[in-house]
């Protein structure tokens, strides 16, 4: 799995800041609540199993994805959270839910790519200034059955960037046997809202993406960005820090330790 080795790479990087709080992903039971969540200036919001299209769950000619109510939280559709796919209007219109009321995107006929579009709001104490961290994170069912988590964990939204920053992005399989996922973006300034594309894979040939619950925090800050980042295990960090040092000695040591050793 070269590009997962790249991406817990990417987050050790970024996350060497002093007093850093770094999550294992791999030991968690479901999402995480960030170390800043409820402080002044920032923002939560999310949904629990079950509750992406409404309770009770619609019936599948008529279970879109069109601004469901939050479910928890400290904001929701009156403080101008919103989470619709993009083709809500159109018909037809891609299904990309479940019976039991999750974002899923199967194999076969129903198996079509899906895209969305999620609007955040943020709580800056200044506009257009400080630094702004948001954390998206998401869960899916508990593997069993057809849903292996190799299978789990092969298939995930993929984020659109915000004012040109890219998402770092983490995914592994959590300790109640899901595929967990947590993007950060760090977005220098401020803003009242942050609108977030979402690309579902789907198709005849993918495996599918099961959604079983998601959270969205922002964090606001005149001086720096949160100071969060998730994880895998510990151990995994370790080997590929290891293989790096490694690398660099074989590369870099040769010609220059040992050429000056003659």
């Amino acid at each position: 799995m070269k590009v997962r080795a790249s991406l817990v790479l990417l987050v050790v990087l970024h996350g060497s800041v002093s007093h850093a709080v770094i999550y294992d992903i791999t030991q968690q039971s479901g999402l995480i609540a960030p170390a800043f969540r409820g402080d002044a200036n920032t923002t939560f919001f999310g949904w629990n199993e079950g509750q992406f299209f409404g309770q009770p769950v619609p019936s599948s000619v008529t279970r879109i994805l069109n601004n469901p109510v939050t479910s928890t939280g400290n904001v929701g559709l009156g403080n101008g959270v919103q989470f619709y796919q993009d083709d809500r209007s159109s018909s037809p219109f891609v299904m990309i839910g479940s019976s039991a009321g999750n974002i899923y995107t199967g194999i076969g006929p129903i198996g079509k790519q899906a895209a969305a579009t999620l609007v955040a709001p943020a709580s800056p104490g200044s506009v257009d200034s400080g630094f702004t961290t948001i954390v998206i994170q998401g869960r899916t069912t508990t593997a069993g059955g057809f849903s292996s988590l190799d299978l789990l964990l092969s298939n995930y939204p993929v984020f659109s960037s915000i004012n040109g920053v890219s998402p770092s992005f983490i995914i592994a399989g959590n300790a109640s046997n899901q595929g967990q996922w947590w993007a950060q973006y760090n977005v220098p300034g401020s803003a009242t809202n942050y609108t977030i594309g979402l690309t579902f894979p789907g198709g005849s040939t993918t495996a599918p993406i099961s959604i079983a619950g998601m959270s969205v925090d922002t964090y606001w800050s005149p001086t720096s960005y949160a100071n969060v980042s998730a994880v895998p295990e510990p151990s995994t960090i370790a080997l590929l820090l290891l293989g790096c040092a490694v690398f660099a000695v074989f590369r870099f040591g040769a010609r220059g330790l040992l050429c000056r050793a003659k």
